[in-house]
């Protein structure tokens, strides 16, 4: 019996515990406000501004070739964020006193191919009460292919 008690003991504390703390507060709020600003770059962006690319006076040519600059900067993003998140948890604005993060936009432009490592890791997240049911069911709704919410 006590064994089993210490064995469910040491189990708690990695669920606890398993998260590493963020020891620079400043520099992972600098981190993902280049990732933020990076996911909005061409977003935001003459070409790709406002409509998506739909209603301007660049060539088809031109706007997928500014979405595949983009594309790779929402795959460099996507891929630290899961990173950051496998080793932190989620890194919510409250959490490291950064206001208005929306670090969730993130995942919210990520690619099928990282759908389902993004799923495993919003769930334990979600359960764990670190990401907030807003923020989840946002991207959650992009992994499902973004039906009306």
């Amino acid at each position: 019996m006590k064994h089993l008690i210490l064995i469910i003991l040491i189990q708690f504390s990695f669920i606890c515990f398993g998260q590493e703390s963020i020891e620079n507060n400043g520099e992972m709020c600098r981190l993902l406000n280049e990732m933020i600003n990076n996911d909005q770059l061409y977003r935001s962006g003459e070409i790709l501004g406002g409509s998506f690319g739909t209603e301007n006076n660049s060539s088809k040519k031109e706007i997928d070739s500014v979405w595949s600059l983009q594309i790779e900067i929402d795959n460099r993003n996507t891929e630290k964020l899961i990173e950051l998140t496998k080793k932190y948890g989620w890194i919510s604005d409250e959490r490291i006193d950064c206001p208005k993060l929306n670090i969730w936009l993130i995942f919210r432009h990520s690619q099928k191919k990282y759908f389902p490592e993004i799923l495993e890791l919003i769930t334990k997240e979600h359960e764990a009460k670190r990401l907030n049911d807003f923020h989840y069911r946002l991207i959650k709704n992009h992994l499902e292919g973004r039906p009306k919410m």
